[in-house]
């Protein structure tokens, strides 16, 4: 449509706001205009953070000489000109107010040309009453000069040149992110800073996520694409293992425009509940598709926030989608992430596969305390280990003598075998081996080395136990059976009058993951029982974390269901088995079958990797073999 005034009706009806707040926020703007205008290639350059230059320059469409006066009035645009189409915006821009805006606080010049024209066209903010020739190439461009020049007041309140040029960045990443098929270029001072060319395939737009979030974020970036009720969600989510201290790596978008919601980043949080813990944040570049009339674009004054029709269809359909995508991720057998040993290689885990849980095993959290099963029972399982060196670890287990430095005999080959007779190794046990092999020590007291087919792998045993721990305690929670130990004598809980106001309504739910906690007193609660994990460790300690885990659920926006969650997460850590503690190889062999049948078992509670994998080839190049 032509750029034309809005009535006074449809203006009452328009969240207005404030355009200009500070450099970045007129990128914003321009760059927007830019896209709705049908340009591919969009150019800004940038003096001085932005306070001395902002110019932004395309080859979209371009408007004709007689509609340069109503782009710079007030509450006049080409976007919509009807409450109804109020309700079904398909532009990032609609409500006229940009360039007027612009043109109040610096000094503003708009050139543009169509394709049919002569020459552009140029008219300068608050100079001159007319539209005068100028040279241009199809297009618009749009000069922003000595911002807030006019109005020293507003001028000292902005950082200084680098601050606002590092907005102005964070603002045109996440503007190129919106759209791949537009190239994009960034320069500051003469100097390019960002340059980005269209990204047309799936292989280039990953390319490009890649550029703006690190290429850390590419190797663990998983694509997600799912399908539901007409709405269709697009875009990278990052395994565990890239999670972030600050929420600096969360991009999301509603029909390409990009937002902050609420219910949008709580539906991808929540698909990280069991992944992430202890402020730890994730990172994405996530694309949301439906029907324009679903969501409100009109819900803020900058444009930033939305509102959906359908809030929580919309949420269950991220979170699920987000869910699918991270589950598909971890059950994805030793996919790109083995540890290459060469120099300037950089360490990552790899998942095991997942299997339905079925946690079995030995408990560590209490092997200190009884003796080993025999070990009959798991004879079959401990197969690649010569008699001699399963009679020597059940020894150790029953006597407590160290053999993390004993190396058992694998595939019935003895450890001194020359090199020439490995050929000669047991294929078919070999062949039979699990995914996270064999035990054959512990180095340092804190990782479990282990040897299957491909090679060597390394276990962080406290971040493989923590994840067997939580999935269980999640499975008895389920179940409604988490043991819990009567305490010989009550203990007395000091607590504030909200957290103890929380035991008194929350008794229920804290009697399900195994606190018998009665409120006493105003300020006081009387712990009879803990569940039996912790009932040897430090239980007064996660008692207090517990309800103050609940007590900030209750007052926040998640349930008592998501803080207990947590709290199962806080009971796993706990409980543990720390590093410093000397394990036997039936107790390490016992945690490698239990991390191959538990869910998730590639990262902690805390998204840190469990274990990594070193292939022979890798292990081969290190010592130069065949070379």
């Amino acid at each position: 449509m032509p750029i034309q005034l809005l009535d006074d009706r449809l203006i009452s009806q328009i969240a207005a706001g404030e355009v200009v707040e500070r450099p970045a926020s007129i990128v914003k703007e321009l760059v927007e205009n830019s896209l709705d205008a049908g340009a591919d290639r969009i150019e800004v350059v940038i003096e001085e953070g932005g306070l001395r230059r902002i110019c932004v320059t395309d080859n979209g469409h371009g408007m004709t000489p007689d509609q340069l006066p109503l782009a710079l009035a007030r509450h006049a645009t080409s976007k919509i000109d009807s409450l109804a189409g109020l309700e079904r915006v398909a532009s990032l821009g609609f409500r006229g107010e940009a360039l007027a805006s612009m043109a109040s606080v610096a000094e503003l010049s708009l050139t543009s040309r169509t394709a049919e024209a002569e020459h552009a066209s140029c008219l300068v903010a608050q100079r001159e009453a007319s539209v005068r020739p100028a040279v241009g190439t199809p297009g618009t461009s749009v000069d922003v000069r000595e911002l807030f020049a006019r109005i020293p007041a507003r001028r000292k309140f902005l950082r200084a040149p680098a601050t606002e040029f590092k907005h102005i960045r964070q603002t045109f990443h996440q503007l190129a992110l919106s759209r791949f098929d537009v190239a994009f270029r960034l320069s500051h001072g003469g100097v390019e800073s960002v340059a980005l060319a269209q990204a047309l395939s799936p292989a280039q737009a990953k390319r490009r996520a890649a550029d703006v979030l690190g290429a850390e974020f590419d190797a663990h970036a998983v694509p997600v694409d799912e399908r539901a009720a007409g709405m269709r969600l697009t875009g990278w989510v990052a395994t565990p293992g890239f999670s972030r201290g600050q929420a600096d790596r969360q991009f999301s978008y509603v029909n390409h425009r990009p937002i902050r919601d609420k219910i949008f980043n709580h539906a991808v949080r929540l698909a990280y509940r069991d992944l992430l813990h202890n402020q730890r944040h994730p990172a994405y570049a996530l694309y949301l598709e439906l029907d324009p009339r679903q969501v409100d674009v009109n819900a803020h004054p900058a444009k930033a926030e939305v509102r959906f029709r359908e809030s929580r269809l919309v949420h269950d359909f991220v979170f699920r989608s987000v869910a699918r995508a991270l589950e598909a991720a971890e059950s994805t057998p030793t996919e790109s992430r083995a540890i290459e040993l060469e120099a300037a290689a950089a360490p990552t885990g790899a998942a095991p596969a997942q299997v339905p849980m079925k946690p079995r095993g030995l408990d560590l959290s209490s092997a200190g305390q009884r003796a080993v099963s025999s070990l009959a029972e798991n004879a079959a399982a401990y197969r690649f280990q010569a008699p001699a060196a399963e009679g020597q670890a059940h020894e150790a287990g029953s006597s407590g003598r160290d053999m993390s430095s004993h190396t058992p005999e694998l595939g019935g080959v003895p450890a001194d075998t020359d090199d020439d007779d490995t050929a000669n190794t047991d294929k078919t046990a070999e062949a039979e081996a699990p995914t996270l092999g064999y035990a054959i020590g512990q180095l340092h007291d804190i990782y479990i080395l282990a040897q299957n087919r491909e090679g060597l792998i390394l276990v962080d045993m406290h971040a493989a136990h923590e994840r067997v721990l939580y999935e269980r305690l999640k499975a008895e929670f389920s179940a409604g059976r988490i043991q819990a130990s009567r305490l010989l004598v009550p203990e007395a809980l000091s607590l504030s009058e909200s957290e103890a106001a929380t035991v008194e309504t929350s008794s229920e739910a804290l009697a399900q993951v195994g606190f018998d906690l009665t409120r006493s007193g105003p300020c006081e609660a009387m712990l009879r029982g803990v569940p039996s994990l912790m009932a040897q460790r430090d239980y007064l300690s996660l008692a207090r974390d517990v309800i103050a885990e609940i007590d900030d659920g209750a007052r926040g926006a998640d349930t008592v269901r998501d803080a207990l969650d947590d709290v199962l997460a806080d009971i796993g850590c706990k409980a543990a088995v720390k590093a410093g503690r000397r394990l036997t190889l039936t107790e390490m062999n016992a945690l490698l079958r239990d991390m191959e049948h538990t869910d998730r078992a590639g990262h902690c509670n805390h998204g840190r990797p469990s274990w990594v994998s070193v292939d022979r080839a890798a292990l081969d190049r290190l010592f130069m073999r065949g070379q």
